[in-house]
């Protein structure tokens, strides 16, 4: 037997559980979210996860680099990131 699942219902339960244990906290937590280049779906992509940390009481910390950072510039920020 199929069970139907709402998926924006679900969503919202787990987001509103998360802001609830993120509330807890002693720090507020974070995401830091690192984009490299002009990619649409990434931009996208991006744009989401901001939203829902926005909605789970998380930080979000947006790093925007030009498709021409090198790899030992992303990698030196990554390891500031850490």
């Amino acid at each position: 037997m199929a069970v139907r699942i709402d998926g924006k219902a679900l969503a919202a339960k787990v987001k509103s559980q998360v802001a609830e244990e993120a509330g807890k906290l002693s720090r507020k937590p974070g995401l830091a979210v690192v984009l490299v280049g002009e990619d649409p779906a990434s931009q996208v992509y991006v744009a989401g996860k901001e939203r829902d940390c926005a909605e789970c009481g998380i930080e979000s910390f947006g790093y925007r680099l030009p498709a021409e950072t090198s790899q030992e510039e992303l990698l030196g920020l990554i390891r500031r990131l850490n």
